[in-house]
């Protein structure tokens, strides 16, 4: 048994074990997610090789985040699966370690992994983030169409306009319009001359309804409550994904059936000292006096606040929501 970054000949390989796994009834995580099983970042995937074959993966890919002034490094974790023959060896929790102490070298000071189970928990891994559902109303007459690569200006543009966000270059955007996934759903983007919406649908399993979910938006936030509106006409029901830092749109469609929720993974701070100087920028205007602690767990809950800790407690710096950067 060894462990190895992904050879470039061998992402095909790879990407069949992460079929096995995640797309039984058919799929291909290779073109669901091309940023990761890239030869760009194949060796930010790590791997077990046991017998001449990959038997287990541990997927990197590395983003930065947008926090208001702050830019923070984050190593983003997804794909992470073993061969179920050779389950039961510890090798994910190999993997989280190694992946940990990688992203620390390679300067991330946070970590985001799309999945909460007990290998990230023993890690460190906690729910942190604030965030709301809102049910929306359909009542807007804004023109809109869905978004094609004429559009990716304008998605950019748009999405530079949120101050909490994970950063996107337009080869990324290009990749995520031609994809159409996200949080590991079928997604549509719909554009407007102001603002653009990602919406996923998924079915209510106790009434076997479609249910339409806005999980990324980019724009002024009262552009992108008019869009969101406006695609809630034939869309229906809507409901619309903020963070903590979408004041307007919180304000706008907060109502009885409005919840607060948890992030749809796990969080954690890698190294503090690293993490508090990426966030300087945004803290130094702030009369927080945040204190570099052994307990990364902790810290990362009482930063970004969480479910599992109580407001009053927390300092709630908005983090951005997982959307069309789901790994």
């Amino acid at each position: 048994m060894k462990i190895l970054k992904l050879p470039e000949n061998r992402i095909q390989e790879s990407i069949d074990l992460a079929n096995r796994v995640f797309r039984k009834d058919g799929g291909d995580m290779g073109k669901d997610y091309p940023a990761l099983f890239s030869v760009e970042n194949a060796q930010n995937v790590l791997c077990i090789e046991e017998d001449g074959k990959i038997v287990s993966i541990f997927g990197l890919l590395f983003k930065d985040v947008q926090i208001f002034s702050a830019r923070i490094k984050t190593s983003l974790v997804g794909s992470v699966c073993t061969d179920e023959r050779y389950r039961g060896r510890g090798y994910s929790t190999l993997l989280m370690n190694e992946a940990g102490n990688y992203s620390r070298k390679k300067g991330a000071s946070l970590m985001m992994i799309s999945g909460d189970n007990s290998i990230y928990r023993k890690f460190g891994a906690v729910d942190a983030g604030v965030y709301y559902a809102h049910f929306v109303d359909g009542d807007s007459t804004v023109e809109y169409h869905e978004a094609t690569l004429d559009d990716l200006d304008n998605l950019m543009i748009f999405h530079a306009k949120d101050p909490i966000r994970f950063v996107r270059d337009k080869k990324t955007f290009k990749m995520m319009l031609e994809t159409s996934k996200a949080d590991n759903m079928p997604a549509k983007i719909f554009v407007s001359d102001k603002a653009y919406i990602v919406v996923t649908e998924g079915v209510v399993e106790k009434d076997n309804e479609n249910r339409y979910h806005c999980v990324d938006h980019g724009g002024c936030q009262i552009d992108v409550a008019n869009l969101v509106r406006a695609v809630a006409n034939r869309m229906k029901p809507m409901i619309i994904h903020t963070t903590s830092a979408d004041c307007i749109l919180n304000d706008i469609f907060a109502s009885e059936k409005s919840i607060r929720r948890r992030f749809i993974g796990t969080v954690k701070i890698l190294d503090s000292k690293l993490f508090l100087n990426q966030l300087k920028p945004y803290l130094e205007e702030l009369p927080y006096d945040v204190k570099i602690t052994d307990d990364l767990s902790e810290m990362t809950k009482y930063v970004f606040g969480s479910t599992e800790y109580e407001s009053s407690k927390s300092l709630q710096i908005p983090l951005p929501d997982y959307g069309l950067d789901y790994v």
